[in-house]
């Protein structure tokens, strides 16, 4: 089966959606509510493709081809014939809700409604929605015509059917699913938002500078590149959201001030690749991986995903040199349950259970 794609909304995230999907041969159609945007993804689309060319991992052809498959739209209602809409729009629940409400008087009825939401609850999004059964989850990382890892996630209402169509389509596109709980954040967010918070809190904390925060994590934490570095390739305006959205989850999941007047402004840090590591940076590493380790101990009690897949996708979509529960294992017991206690008890945040620590 070839899937029918819609987009909606053709920002960073849906952009890189479409122009990937077109890549996969799939046909597709995209909406934004700025009709320029619309427009200038085709102009995007072709310089991405280019530079695969370029780079040979697609020929001329092949690029030309899959240009010619993405078609902007001028309304939500010449999207009704697509097998599946993938949403992403503003990470925000009363623009979403509209969304499917406006949605819903063009659907067909055997459409599928995805969302590309990081941090929102999917059944909140689909409430009071007719078609609720056909809503799911499927939250693309950044840049999301590259990164391979895609959360499946499934709401109380969503139907068996939808998640198994939902799957076809990643297949034919060629991502790996990793099936979520509907829970705020899923499964990578739930600890990379709060990682990425407590680095802005360090720094916040004058005990080091972004790139020392940095440098610590590349260094001590093997990540690829450190979280104030993600946090300004996300952008601190959508990060700034996404860390908001975890705020039901305790006062461990509360965005700093600082992110906040970041977010508000939407200013990047200023990081030096070359820092050296901090005198302390043995508290730095130990408040990095207690960030970490919080949201990962209470996604396993939960039973949100499978701590070895979460791994898998941590180290796929992040570039982390190991996921949070292989992380935990690397210290020494009595170090992790120290951290964690710490972290906890500086936010008041309930300690997470802390006798798997023990089960290597």
């Amino acid at each position: 089966m070839t899937t029918k794609l819609a987009v909606v909304g053709c920002g960073l995230m849906g952009g890189g959606i479409a122009l990937d999907a077109a890549r996969h041969g799939l046909d597709v159609r995209v909406y934004d509510a700025r009709p320029e945007s619309a427009a200038d993804l085709r102009q995007r689309a072709a310089a991405v493709y280019a530079r695969w060319v370029k780079n040979e991992r697609m020929t001329q052809a092949a690029a030309e081809t899959a240009l010619a498959r993405i078609t902007p739209t001028a309304t939500l209602a010449e999207l009704g014939g697509a097998d599946l809409i993938v949403e992403a729009i503003f990470e925000d629940l009363a623009l979403k809700r509209g969304l499917m409400a406006a949605l819903a008087r063009h659907l067909g009825a055997n459409t599928v409604v995805a969302t590309n939401t990081s941090a929102l609850r999917v059944g909140d999004i689909a409430e009071d929605v007719s078609f609720a059964d056909r809503i799911l989850g499927l939250h693309y990382f950044s840049p999301a015509e590259v990164s391979p890892l895609v959360e499946v996630v499934r709401a109380a209402c969503t139907s068996e059917a939808t998640v198994a169509r939902a799957l076809a389509f990643l297949r034919e596109t060629r991502r790996t699913p990793l099936p979520c709980a509907d829970s705020p954040g899923f499964a990578i967010n739930r600890f990379f938002c709060p990682y990425y918070n407590e680095a802005v809190r360090i720094v916040e904390d004058e005990l080091a500078t972004p790139s020392q925060v940095d440098a610590v994590a590349r260094k001590r934490l093997g990540a690829a590149a450190g979280p104030l570095t993600v946090l300004n390739l996300i952008g601190p305006r959508v990060a700034s959201r996404a860390m908001e959205n975890l705020s039901s989850l305790g006062p461990f999941y509360a965005a700093t001030p600082e992110l906040l007047v970041r977010g508000d402004r939407n200013a990047p840090y200023t990081i030096a690749d070359d820092a050296r590591l901090p005198g302390n940076a043995d508290t730095i590493e130990d408040r990095l991986v207690a960030a970490l380790a919080v949201p990962a101990l209470e996604l396993r009690a939960e039973g949100v995903a499978d701590p070895e897949e979460t791994d898998h996708g941590a180290v796929m979509a992040l570039r982390f040199e190991r996921g949070p529960y292989a992380l935990i294992r690397s210290y020494p017991p009595s170090r992790i349950r120290a951290a964690i206690t710490a972290s906890c008890t500086r936010h008041g945040h309930p300690i997470p259970c802390l006798d798997s620590l023990d089960r290597r």
